[in-house]
């Protein structure tokens, strides 16, 4: 029977206070400090041992005692103030969706076989009729000279394939959270798709351009498996990972569905505070388990905290994507901030045999790394602001869509401006 994964948030992480937590559950902390390439934390993780992610005050570690949790979040002396079971997180894409519809519905074995081949056989443009992708030019790259040079921006997602012509050039440092995985691979292809959205360039065929921060520091964190799904505290660990390495721009398009009127994870929620404390600002994906205009759904964790930008969807037409989630649990946390381009998104992708290496894709995921290409520039451009402020700034750039709900895309669409 697999181990079950808490993951605990504390208090604060002083000596008796994690003293008290080996003691009181009987397990061996190891710092996420004395973590390596060759020491990592799903090696170390089991019923006995557990992992502390210093810049978090998050403890990982298997089998705890639930009953003992909930009696210490109680307690006024124990250093624990919440906790809750590792969750699933899917790419948050609409392929994704649609292997997830295969797998549990027959109905809708039709219309998947049809949207499938749609995905499958939609041509690439070979011959454009402008320099710059559509989404590009929606967001105003077209009209500025900025390139996002020498800001961290980190990819947290299936890996990354370094082979990719159009990034052979790149210095690009990544690490896997993924027990026997590589990061510089990608099989799923995910991962190098909004990589390529964020940090890309110009296609090597064409000249195309593709890409938002074309001469940043390009960050791979490999927290999704080959198959496209991952947990929480992979996702965690990478994190924790950025902030030692003190990355400025952490881009998340995967996501966990929620339901109405659930509230927000209060781990999610700490972690974003963190980020921002330490000058970094977490970007995810709204999520796409909508079906619009009839049913729109929740924003989905960890996009749904109000310490991470969630960033919904919009197509070329400036609708609101079918997918795309929406702000209805904003009692309960769960706005939308802004909207970007995820429908017809032109991306790298790894090369495959007798393909070009680019794909066409929709989802949320394909909108949130334009808005962390954006958040790249905008740092570029204002070096003395901080994560909190150039937030603000995305919000206030931000450019409002004509008939759209600010339940459905926030501010509006994110631009970057002169």
């Amino acid at each position: 029977m697999k181990n079950e994964k808490y993951l605990v948030l504390l208090e604060n992480q002083n000596t008796s206070a994690l003293r008290k937590i080996e003691r009181e559950f009987k397990v061996s902390l190891t710092s996420s400090q004395d973590l390596s390439s060759t020491h990592k934390s799903f090696d170390i993780i089991d019923d006995q041992n557990g992992v502390l992610y210093k810049n978090l005050d998050v403890v990982v570690a298997d089998d705890l005692d639930a009953d003992q949790l909930k009696a210490a979040v109680k307690s006024k002396d124990s250093p624990v103030i919440y906790y809750e079971k590792e969750r699933t997180f899917l790419p948050a894409n609409q392929q994704n969706l649609l292997d997830e519809l295969k797998k549990t519905s027959q109905e809708l074995s039709e219309k998947i076989a049809e949207l499938e081949a749609f995905l499958q056989k939609k041509p690439l443009p070979q011959e454009p009729l402008t320099n710059y992708e559509w989404g590009l030019k929606a967001v105003g790259i077209d009209q500025v000279q900025l390139t996002g040079k020498g800001v961290d921006v980190c990819i947290l997602d299936t890996g990354f394939d370094v082979s990719h012509p159009d990034f052979v050039a790149r210095e690009i440092e990544g690490k896997s959270f993924v027990a026997n995985e590589n990061w510089d691979k990608d099989v799923y292809g995910h991962g190098t798709h909004c990589a390529g959205t964020a940090a890309g360039n110009v296609r090597s065929d064409n000249g195309h351009r593709y890409g938002v921060a074309s001469e940043c520091n390009l960050k791979i964190a490999k927290v999704l498996s080959d198959t496209g799904k991952g947990t929480t505290s992979a996702i965690i660990d990478a994190i924790d990972w950025a902030l030692e390495k003190k990355f400025r721009i952490i881009s998340m398009s995967l996501a966990s569905p929620v339901q109405i009127n659930e509230k927000p994870s209060p781990l999610f929620q700490a972690v974003g505070k963190k980020a921002l404390e330490n000058n970094c600002l977490l970007i995810a994906a709204a999520g796409n388990d909508s079906s619009r205009p009839g049913t729109p759904r929740p924003v989905s964790a960890p996009a749904n905290c109000s310490s991470v930008m969630a960033v919904a969807a919009i197509d070329s037409q400036m609708r609101v994507a079918s997918f795309s989630n929406g702000g209805i649990n904003a009692a309960n946390g769960g706005n939308v901030n802004v909207c970007a381009p995820g429908v017809d998104v032109l991306s790298a992708f790894p090369r495959k045999s007798g393909r070009l290496p680019y794909k066409l894709m929709n989802g949320t995921s394909m909108a949130a790394p334009h808005v962390s290409g954006i958040a790249a520039l905008l740092m570029q451009k204002f070096p003395a602001l901080n994560a909190e402020e150039i937030w603000q700034l995305l919000e206030q750039y931000a450019r409002p869509v004509q008939n759209l709900k600010y339940r459905d895309i926030g501010a509006g669409l994110v631009q970057v401006k002169i």
